[in-house]
């Protein structure tokens, strides 16, 4: 066995059939020189025989001759001090012995520390008994993120990891959920909202304006019109901050401006002479808008009475509480307000950690999250100020103890800043190659080939990339002792059932009432 090639991320080993028959892609090689050991897993295995016409004497000298075979690995690591290391700071000469890395050399260079803040997620894929690991501290003190298709398996992965993470009595973890997935874990407080009302003021003036009524900041009329009414009810507003106003009461005044009727002098006779207000006419579609948001149960939640103390308790209930993760349960509210309301509450959340000093370490678990956090391309100027805040919280909030793990099945959606400060990666399942290129464009040197094998992945398995993992290796998850409300259906099965008589004209007029 020879070392024929030494690239920065990967090596070349040349050998033949006998000496290395047992050669399977994903083993673990040792290449060591005496002074530096690098840890490689093998990503390619060519037969270099040639295969070309021959009479029967060439093949006969052909078979006489030893079968050779170019074995392609990528660089993960190295061995320092009889630990693994991901960085590299030398280089083996060509000098070198090398061989398969059986489950006790793994074990080894792991190695086990009493000091070491971690959890078990699984075991890797290949090996009897080795545990997989996460650096608690290293996971949740830089942002993390878990990428995979559908059905792969990350809210079983996502619930394992915060299950183990809950264990901790000052954790202090808040989940975006936009399908109610984590709702009925045992150590989650659920704030479904729907059920729990989220007033509209508590967006703010400003993204009520442009987000909720749709009214453009260019439409001079109609925002001179909603800043009258806003500043009616709150004569010191702040047009970006949540202050408390009541929707109802600016939906009549602007009613009572479009209708207004202004006098303007008097006859001889002493009528008086008349004329349109100033916004007579020019806010009908605006009154309409709100006049059917209020009739709408759908939006109900939003438009309750609530005082300036709603805010202090819901922050409360979110930062605080008494259970270790808070789960924002957004599954029964329409999708464009529940991505305001992500967004609100992540600023009143940012804001708040950064005026504290020492301030609790708090994770924001954001599911699905390239709805919300989406790449820059054709975003509105509201819509690009809510995305600025997970920006921010990516740049600065390692600082005062905020940090995001991202969950999406779309990577090549997501916002590429965020992507960008992210120090650990969890790859399940990925098929699609937009998606595997934005991945690999991520990782160190040596664990962007790694991604290529996950498309072969079952339900389950993934890969964790960066400093909370030592090795990139496949590991296969262990479920959650609960499990998240997710499901996939069987339609096979189903369609063998016996079918079910369904009222769907009661789900319609149910439909057209909401």
């Amino acid at each position: 066995m020879k070392l024929v090639k030494i690239l920065p991320d990967k090596i070349q080993i040349r050998t033949d059939d006998a000496e290395f028959k047992t050669a399977r892609l994903n083993d673990l090689i040792s290449v060591s020189d005496g002074e530096v050991e690098l840890v490689t897993m093998i990503t390619a295995i060519t037969d270099n025989d040639a295969e070309t016409q021959m009479d029967d004497n060439a093949v006969l000298a052909e078979l006489e001759e030893i079968s050779l075979k170019v074995i392609e690995c990528s660089i993960l690591g190295s061995v320092v001090d009889d630990t693994f290391k991901q960085q590299i700071d030398r280089y083996p000469s060509t000098d070198v012995k090398i061989h398969k890395m059986d489950d006790v050399e793994l074990c080894f260079i792991l190695g086990s520390d009493e000091n070491k803040k971690e959890f078990q997620i699984g075991e890797y894929a290949g090996f009897d008994d080795v545990p997989a690991c996460i650096d608690g501290n290293k996971f949740y003190q830089r942002h993390s993120c878990i990428v995979g298709n559908t059905g792969c398996g990350k809210s079983e992965t996502v619930t394992k990891i915060i299950e183990e993470t809950a264990n901790n009595t000052n954790c202090n973890i808040v989940i975006f959920d936009i399908h109610g997935e984590y709702s009925g874990l045992s150590y989650v407080d659920n704030i479904k909202m729907g059920s729990t009302s989220f007033p509209v003021w508590a967006l703010g003036f400003a993204d009520m304006a442009q987000n909720v009524l749709k009214v453009r900041e260019e439409s001079a009329v109609i925002m001179s019109a909603l800043r009258k009414a806003y500043y009616a009810q709150c004569p010191n507003g702040n047009e970006g901050k949540p202050l408390q106003f009541d929707f109802m009461k600016m939906a009549d005044y602007l009613k009572s401006l479009n209708e207004q009727v202004v006098t303007t002098g008097y006859t001889k006779e002493g009528n008086p002479k008349t004329a349109k207000g100033e916004y007579n006419g020019k806010l009908s579609g605006v009154v309409n808008n709100m006049q059917n948001m209020l009739n709408d149960r759908r939006y109900a939640f939003l438009f309750k009475r609530n005082s300036q103390g709603y805010l202090s308790a819901l922050i409360n209930r979110i930062m605080e509480g008494s259970k270790p993760v808070k789960n924002i349960d957004l599954s029964g509210i329409p999708h464009d307000i529940a991505v305001l309301i992500i967004g609100a509450i992540t600023k009143l959340i940012y804001n708040i950690q950064i005026m504290q000093k020492d301030a609790r370490p708090i994770t924001l678990v954001c599911d699905e999250a390239h709805v919300y956090i989406p790449a820059d391309f054709q975003l509105t100027a509201a819509q690009r100020r809510m995305v600025e805040i997970f920006e921010n919280i990516a740049k600065e909030g390692r600082k005062f103890g905020i940090t995001l793990f991202v969950a999406s099945q779309r990577p090549s959606e997501l916002n590429k800043t965020i992507m960008a400060q992210c120090a650990n990666y969890i790859v399940m399942k990925l098929n699609n190659e937009n998606d595997k290129s934005m991945i690999k464009g991520m990782m160190p040197a040596g664990s962007s080939d790694v991604i290529e094998t996950t498309t072969m992945f079952s339900p389950g398995d993934c890969i964790v990339v960066g400093d909370a993992c030592p090795i990139p290796l496949k590991i296969h998850v262990e479920l959650a002792k609960e499990r998240p409300q997710s499901k996939t259906i069987d339609f096979w099965s189903e369609w063998q059932k016996e079918r079910e008589s369904v009222d769907y004209a009661a789900f319609l007029e149910e439909y057209l009432e909401s």
